[in-house]
């Protein structure tokens, strides 16, 4: 009897083992310098010339270079540095649609404790998996008058909260944006578009190359490691897919891979090809029924395979590698 309690506590143990996630960490012991930054609401609270130039200079203080942006690329009122640069805010803040978004935004975003909890997370867990990492210091929030989601520089993040209050939100909704577009201005997807930008742009060199491989391994290594920042979040939001269209490339996938064989294009340096799988659009051209970017869906599935059958190979160790064929040979799709 004892000997059988031994082996089904084994088994329990195999059966635990074996459905464990390894990029589901403990990261309690993890810390992270991280500062928010409420701007599009300092803006709005700033009740006259002066106090929108006192306004000013702080933000330009904690966003330097970023905030510079901001005022000269977004809201096209100049640098920060102007001495005529309230007058314009001023403009900017008392402008009535621009006071219907901020609204928008307050109603959404008003309370920013959960984001900033899920965005700490999420660094704690790349500097758990990535140790010497660059992290960011500031995450700035802003109106960006419907310029821009997400960016990133060397040492701050911006978001454009504004992009983020969903398709079925009345402003939205009336933007002259392709609906695809539209689909993903989604609060859902503002933790995907935070880790990605700070990847691209700071974190993962770009090795996409000019083969559809090495686009496919880039894109791939890319996601992966969103996937490691945010184990706990559902598979299709690291490709800001519905889960109907998660689902019908799980479906797809082995025909997809299988026709792209067939074609000859793994090596392929066809630019054309490139924008069809990887660029965002409606659809995947030449696939019906898909979704888009179906070449970022398959470059992740080539990497997990990939981690699943190395286990001992770790994310700083994925990103270094450069030997495509060796990644590669671990990706065998099933046919359903």
């Amino acid at each position: 009897m004892l000997k059988n309690l031994g082996y089904l506590f084994l088994f329990i143990l195999f059966i635990v083992g074996c459905s464990s996630n390894p990029l589901d960490v403990d990261v309690s012991e993890v810390s992270v310098d991280l500062n928010f930054h409420r701007f599009d609401q300092k803006l709005t609270q700033a009740n006259s010339i002066e106090a929108l130039k006192e306004a000013n200079q702080e933000m330009y203080e904690i966003g330097g270079e970023l905030y510079e942006f901001y005022t000269i690329e977004m809201l096209l009122s100049g640098s920060p540095k102007d001495d005529s640069i309230a007058y314009y805010l001023d403009a900017f803040v008392k402008d009535s649609m621009m006071q219907i978004v901020q609204e928008n935004i307050n109603a959404k975003f008003g309370d920013f404790e959960t984001y900033e909890s899920d965005i700490s997370n999420a660094f704690k867990h790349l500097k758990y998996h990535i140790p010497h990492a660059m992290l960011p210091t500031d995450i700035i929030t802003y109106n960006s008058t419907f310029a821009n989601g997400v960016i990133s520089s060397p040492t701050q993040i911006g978001i454009g909260l504004e992009m983020y209050l969903g398709p079925e939100n009345d402003i939205i909704s009336r933007l002259p944006y392709p609906e695809y577009f539209k689909l993903q201005m989604d609060e859902q997807y503002l933790l995907t578009d935070i880790a990605q930008s700070w990847l691209t742009n700071n974190v993962i060199e770009d090795q996409s190359g000019d083969s559809f491989l090495s686009h496919l391994l880039y894109y791939g290594k890319v996601i992966y490691v969103m996937e490691a920042m945010m184990p706990d979040l559902p598979k299709h939001k690291l490709l800001k897919y519905s889960e109907l269209q998660y689902e019908w490339a799980e479906v797809s996938e082995y025909d997809i891979w299988q026709f792209i064989v067939e074609q000859e294009w793994i090596y392929s340096k066809d630019i054309k090809l490139m924008i069809r799988y990887f660029k965002d659009a409606p659809t995947t051209v030449g696939l019906d029924g898909s979704p888009a970017r179906i070449g970022q869906y398959l470059g992740y599935k080539i990497i997990s395979a990939y981690m699943q059958k190395n286990e001992d190979v770790s994310v700083v160790d994925l990103i270094a590698e450069k030997n495509e064929s060796k990644i590669l040979k671990s990706y065998k799709p099933k046919k359903d």
